[in-house]
């Protein structure tokens, strides 16, 4: 199975570009928590916490598509470098705010500021990938493109397990801002490291149509509504964690509790990336998302804090082959012109789902408890999955494209 991840790194600047790329999507794992962490601190309440980093996400569900059709249009390069020079305003200003206690307002809006000028490194890296893939023939590109996809989810997971620990560590022995200082140090220095990787990106596919646009994609607008309940429940976990966390009497619980989540869903998607799946890239996907669904069960009825740690690595295991599945799924529906502003969409609906899951999950919180905000990831997830199969129809993936994946049909 390792031969089979190892192989990818043969294809010339994928060392590169892999290693830029996860510089920059640290702070994807760090800056929500880092929010929560210095935000209720701040002002004691996980309501103005989750309101921070709703305008948070808000702001990259804002900024995520712009900056995936300028990728389109201009090109990686330009769009990374002007992006992080607005990051380093933006989220200046939030630490900045935060510390001189600026009214809510300013800090939500510095907030907005940080999350649209955010680039996901992720998502260029995977178009990357997709681009130095072209040259191979249709059914090997197909396999060896899932593996590569598994292997961004699995590095996504190592950033989640590493990613929530240090933010918690800065965060509760150096200083309550300290996380969001770091995540400001590393999105910089993601975006010019991964800028710097010129042989691997992907041209510019031929003169812009700015008549054409993801949200033409039928398909795309469904895998987006299932994404946003998605985003919903990941960002209910996040608040419901911290604030279990602080009902057991310890915060710092809450980094080894959102590592636990995180490494059982490194250890799935590293097993699912490199299997060959027979079935059909739609019905994959609804499949992991039904599993998805029995994953959160646990998480609603864990009472203690082992029992909590379990339900969580339970859930993990669930969580990595939805997400493959989906950014697979997406590559198919997309045409290549358009595959950096559809990842894009997609994640735009990830933050806008976070932000709700995020809000919504502090309001219970702070108006009924810990306990009563442990039912809504799976509760949001069972949404998706309705909201897929009710448009199953749409996602299916066009008869010139590869059907299954991993087989090349």
């Amino acid at each position: 199975m390792v031969k089979t991840y190892w192989k990818l790194f043969a294809i010339p600047g994928a060392m590169g570009f892999s290693t830029a790329a996860l510089l920059g999507r640290l702070p994807a794992a760090m800056l929500g928590l880092a929010v929560i962490l210095g935000m209720s601190k701040l002002t004691g309440s996980y309501a103005t916490a989750g309101a921070v980093a709703a305008f948070t996400m808000l702001g990259t569900a804002i900024g995520a598509p712009l900056s995936g059709r300028l990728v389109d249009r201009h090109g990686q390069r330009p769009i990374l470098l002007l992006f992080a020079v607005l990051h380093l305003v933006g989220l200046s200003a939030l630490v900045v705010s935060a510390q001189l206690g600026a009214p809510l307002q300013a800090v939500c809006a510095a907030g907005a500021v940080t999350g649209a000028s955010r680039v996901s490194a992720g998502t260029l890296a995977r178009t990357r990938w997709a681009y130095v893939m072209r040259r191979l023939d249709q059914e090997h590109r197909a396999a060896t493109l899932q593996t590569a996809y598994a292997f961004e989810s699995v590095v996504d997971e190592v950033v989640f397990i590493s990613g929530p620990i240090l933010v918690t560590l800065l965060s509760t022995t150096v200083h309550h801002l300290a996380g969001l200082a770091c995540c400001l140090v590393l999105s910089v220095a993601g975006s010019v490291a991964l800028a710097a990787q010129r042989g691997t990106e992907p041209p510019v596919e031929g003169a812009p149509d700015r008549s054409q646009s993801a949200l033409a994609v039928p398909g795309l607008l469904v895998l987006s509504a299932a994404t946003a309940f998605i985003g919903v429940s990941a960002g209910a976990v996040e608040v419901a964690v911290v604030a279990r966390a602080d009902a057991f009497g310890s915060r710092a619980l809450a980094g080894l509790m959102m590592a636990t989540l995180a490494f059982s869903s490194m250890i799935s998607g590293f097993w699912y990336g490199a299997r060959a799946w027979k079935l059909a890239a739609h019905a994959l996907w609804l499949r992991c998302l039904a599993l998805l669904v029995c994953g959160l069960v646990p998480f609603a009825f864990a009472a203690a804090p082992w029992s909590l740690v379990l339900a969580l690595f339970v859930a993990g295991l669930t969580i990595a082959p939805s997400s493959i599945a989906a950014l697979v799924l997406a590559e198919r529906l997309l045409p290549a012109s358009l595959l950096n502003e559809g990842m894009s969409v997609e994640m735009t609906a990830m933050a806008l789902g976070m932000a709700a899951g995020g809000w919504l999950s502090g309001v219970l919180v702070d108006s009924f408890g810990a306990h009563r905000a442990v039912a809504l990831p799976a509760l949001s997830v069972f949404a998706a999955l309705v909201i897929a199969a009710a448009g199953s129809r749409w996602l299916i993936v066009p008869p010139q494209a590869p059907e299954a994946v991993g087989q090349g049909a």
